[in-house]
């Protein structure tokens, strides 16, 4: 392929899956439905679109590589939050305050991922995991670097095994999330619950150990 044609395709790749990412949260997963409405607003046939995304697993991908691509990037900068005190506790609150506020989550991005796992339980016979298990494999690793720069920060290091710290964090932040918003709670407020001042940095100081001073 040309490099200009590749350039075009990537570039309608990428206008597809933010829109499919905008008006998933209020559609049933990736339904036909969901195909002709984004058809209709970026002006191709559903021929072209099945061009660019041959099945919907590839769109669901597609969307699930946007939300991780932005995941990794702002975790990047989570370090930037921490400022080590000297204190063990507050360090923890600085380093659980820090993932928390960089940390991408909101009720969309929430909804997708949900559906996603819902769609592969219900499908027994094997046929959708594929995209949910790319999506799930890729968190770990931009949690995991986000965990080293804060942990880096305040001086410490891991007694878990790294990725399943990554993976554990993950899961509960999810959760718990997904209660605050569930009950109520403002999605941008979520750094200042309970869990992100209070669990969230028991659960690190579980997973880590401050770094031992070596003569």
């Amino acid at each position: 392929m040309h490099p200009k044609e590749a350039d075009t395709r990537n570039r309608m790749r990428a206008r597809i899956a933010r829109l499919a990412r905008a008006l998933l949260p209020l559609a049933d997963v990736a339904t036909e439905r969901l195909v002709d409405e984004l058809c209709r607003q970026t002006d191709i046939s559903v021929r072209a679109f099945r061009g660019l995304f041959p099945t919907d697993d590839d769109l669901i991908r597609a969307v699930n590589q946007q939300i991780l691509d932005e995941c990794a990037e702002r975790l990047q900068g989570a370090a930037g939050g921490v400022e080590a005190s000297g204190d063990e506790a507050l360090d923890l609150q600085s380093a659980a305050r820090a993932l928390a506020e960089a940390w991408p989550m909101d009720w969309a991005t929430l909804t997708i991922r949900s559906r996603e796992r819902a769609a592969a339980l219900m499908a027994r016979d094997g046929s959708r995991p594929d995209a949910l298990l790319d999506t799930e494999r890729g968190y770990a690793p931009a949690i995991l670097e986000a965990l080293v720069g804060v942990f880096t920060r305040i001086g410490r290091e891991f007694v878990w095994e790294p990725l399943l710290a990554a993976r554990v964090i993950t899961l509960a932040y999810e959760r718990s999330f997904e209660a605050w918003a569930l009950a109520g709670g403002d999605e941008r407020d979520f750094p200042a619950s309970p869990f992100t001042t209070h669990t969230l940095p028991r659960i690190l100081a579980g997973v880590s150990r401050p770094i031992a001073v070596r003569a």
